[in-house]
């Protein structure tokens, strides 16, 4: 196995275990308390693919569990800008950062920071990146999958750039601390067009996680209020300090 593809199955298993460890029926949406116990019992006893590099993720008895990554930044060729500058800023942090140690004078202490403004997260990007990577796993389904009774699409959020807030009548607005995906009425009313092939959506991030059944999907955007996206406008940074001592004679 390649170092990326062990990477990747890392990933997906830890997104995996936070679902298991973290949900809760209160972020369940049109499911009942049986199909709630029994949806935790198939994450349970989901197994990955022997074959880590085909469709699906996960298997379990009569269902599958596919995961992939979402993103509120913008994405090129190479996945989300954010997370590649991010890449970039580090390396470039440390090689500047090391550089500096080395040159710097004997028995003195170096700090160094670096830092950037995050990429611009929008709600768009989010949707448009649900919509692409949804679309291309269902190419995946229809080539790889013989029927399943139980078809689960796990979407991991790998950034947090997105707050909401959820507007009632005579009530103060709820704020969330991510995107929700249980509030989007019209993306919901994309996915419903996939209630044949996938039973459920999870949606996973650090702050919150989310369960769609799809099949419901039109009962539950009945009784969506007003919501608003907005993106956190904020910095990254990176700090290092280190300490150059003089060589001793062995």
């Amino acid at each position: 196995m390649s170092k990326n593809q062990e990477y990747q199955d890392n990933i997906e298993q830890r997104c995996l275990v936070l679902v298991k460890n973290k949900i809760n029926i209160k972020d369940c949406f049109g499911m009942s308390n049986q199909q709630y116990i029994e949806l935790q019992k198939w994450l349970k006893d989901a197994k990955p693919n022997q074959n880590s590099n085909e469709f699906p993720d996960f298997i379990f008895k009569d269902g599958f569990i596919e995961h992939f990554a979402v993103t509120s930044s913008s994405e090129g060729r190479k996945g989300a800008k954010q997370k590649q500058e991010s890449l970039i800023l580090k390396r470039k942090s440390e090689t500047t950062f090391l550089s500096n140690l080395d040159s710097s004078e004997v028995d003195t202490l170096v700090s160094k920071s670096f830092s950037r403004p995050f990429e611009q997260h929008t709600h768009l990007n989010i949707v448009n990146s649900i919509k692409k990577n949804w679309l291309k796993h269902i190419k995946s389904y229809e080539k790889k999958m013989p029927p399943s009774k139980h078809g689960i699409f796990l979407l991991d959020y790998i950034d947090f750039n997105i707050h909401t807030a959820i507007s009632r009548e005579n009530e103060p607005a709820e704020i969330f601390k991510s995107y929700r995906i249980s509030a989007d009425k019209d993306l919901l009313e994309w996915i419903h067009a996939f209630k044949e092939k996938i039973e459920y959506l999870i949606l996973s991030n650090p702050f919150s996680i989310e369960v769609i059944r799809i099949d419901q999907i039109l009962n539950i955007i009945e009784s969506i209020p007003r919501v608003t996206y907005a993106p956190i406008i904020g910095m990254e940074s990176h700090k290092f300090i280190g300490y150059k001592s003089k060589k001793r004679d062995i």
